[in-house]
């Protein structure tokens, strides 16, 4: 069921928003007043590729997918509303939160980014006055917090910085979109 769906503008490069939102190893530090408020922050987050563009992040119940050309799957497996599942895999997990990050290139380091949230459980939960507004207002924070560091990226980039100088084993999904990605724009 679809709960939330936003459509907005943000002040950042398409790809950059895109290796942000493949990169969870971000989220205990990044989103400390949202989603991941809580999240205990592992030793070793480990990613396990599933295909080339897509896997599992352990011991988070979470996996993200990259689809062509411009889209972010995540599926985060929970053990009750607004609470992970630790160290299980999204498809053992019997709720599921569902998220869908449409990321178009829209003018020269702008994006039109379209997002729709949506749960395999309490879909009555939709129809409950003001829902609506609440989850687009969680949602519109969570990007938020996500943007100020892809804005800082961003600028660091304009300035001259290689960003991928000295990529992570974290970023191992990331690399692997910015490689897709060069490669499709090598032709």
């Amino acid at each position: 069921t679809v709960h939330s769906e936003i459509e907005m503008e943000v002040p950042v490069e398409h790809g950059l928003l895109i290796e942000n939102l493949l990169d969870l190893a971000h989220a205990p530090f990044t989103h400390t007043t949202t989603f991941a408020r809580g999240w205990p922050v592992p030793e070793l987050v480990q990613f396990r590729a599933g295909e080339l563009l897509a896997g599992t992040w352990a011991p988070y119940p979470i996996a993200m997918a990259f689809a062509p050309p411009c889209a972010v799957l995540s599926t985060v497996g929970l053990e009750s509303p607004g609470r992970i599942r630790a160290g299980a895999d999204p498809a053992d997990c019997a709720r599921h939160l569902h998220q869908l990050h449409v990321a178009l290139p829209s003018k020269r380091g702008h994006t039109r980014l379209l997002y729709r949230m949506s749960m395999d459980f309490m879909g009555w939960a939709r129809v409950v006055p003001g829902i609506g507004r609440l989850w687009e207002g969680i949602a519109a924070q969570v990007l938020g917090e996500d943007l100020r560091l892809v804005a800082g990226q961003q600028d660091r980039m304009a300035r001259g910085a290689d960003t991928w100088a000295h990529p992570v084993s974290y970023d191992k999904l990331a690399v692997r979109y910015r490689r897709w990605r060069n490669g499709a724009a090598a032709g």
